[in-house]
């Protein structure tokens, strides 16, 4: 029997001005199909509102998240090869079988992830009806926020494209890729919150465009971040 090729996955420092390389791509992609890309954006957007009306509702958005995510990159990928795409492909991957069980853990996860956050959260909302807010709390609740946001940023689409299904090797492989690209991460951020500037100009109108284009931007910074490398000898690590 032929042995089978081992994948070992690398995570690439990039430069901080590839924020800017990000955008003129996910722009680019954007322009390819903008109906499908906003449906899809706004689709989501509308199940963030709703989920926020009752805790089981909010509950099943998160179950429901990583496949609609899932469902959104893949759609960026096929872009990117030139074909034709349609908003159906925001819940392909709910039929893809093999992806289900990563998924709904990752999910689990990411509602332990976001109990502390949502005790600070509360803590800090008490604090600033009494008028004392407390600079430990508020530098906690940052620091929470950002270690969450790195350890499941890139979370969904290890999983998927990557198809790594270790749970602790997905988290540590977002986390590290966030770790190694901070500069071009905040440089993302600076030109995300200047464009979210623009749109409050133009009285929300511009979100329509800018939300979807910078969703695109993100999944493609995932691109500039993780490089595959073939070694047939070696077994299949995740090298953080």
């Amino acid at each position: 029997m032929d042995q089978k090729v081992q994948v070992k996955l690398i995570i690439r420092r990039v430069p901080m001005q590839a924020a800017l390389a990000w955008l003129s791509k996910a722009w680019e992609l954007f322009r390819q199909a903008p109906a499908t890309l906003i449906a899809m954006v706004a689709f989501t957007t509308v199940l963030s509102l709703v989920a926020q009306l009752h805790p089981v509702l909010g509950v099943i958005l998160v179950l429901a998240n990583p496949f609609l995510t899932a469902g959104f990159y893949k759609t960026i990928v096929l872009l990117q090869q030139q074909k034709a795409v349609e908003f159906q492909l925001l819940f392909s991957v709910f039929k893809e079988a093999r992806y289900r069980r990563t998924f709904i853990r990752l999910a689990g996860a990411s509602l332990l992830a976001n109990i502390p956050l949502m005790l600070l959260a509360a803590q800090l909302m008490e604090q600033t009806k009494a008028g004392a807010v407390d600079p430990v709390t508020l530098f906690l609740l940052a620091v929470v926020l950002s270690l969450v946001f790195m350890l499941f940023a890139y979370a969904v689409a290890i999983a998927y494209f990557l198809n790594e299904q270790r749970l602790q090797a997905i988290l540590m492989a977002s986390l590290t890729a966030c770790w190694r690209n901070v500069g071009a991460l905040t440089l993302f951020g600076i030109l995300s919150v200047a464009l979210g500037m623009l749109g409050i100009v133009t009285l929300g109108f511009a979100f329509i465009v800018i939300i979807p284009v910078l969703q695109v931007a993100f999944f493609l910074s995932f691109s500039a971040f993780f490089a595959l490398q073939l070694d047939e000898s070696a077994p299949a690590v995740l090298e953080v």
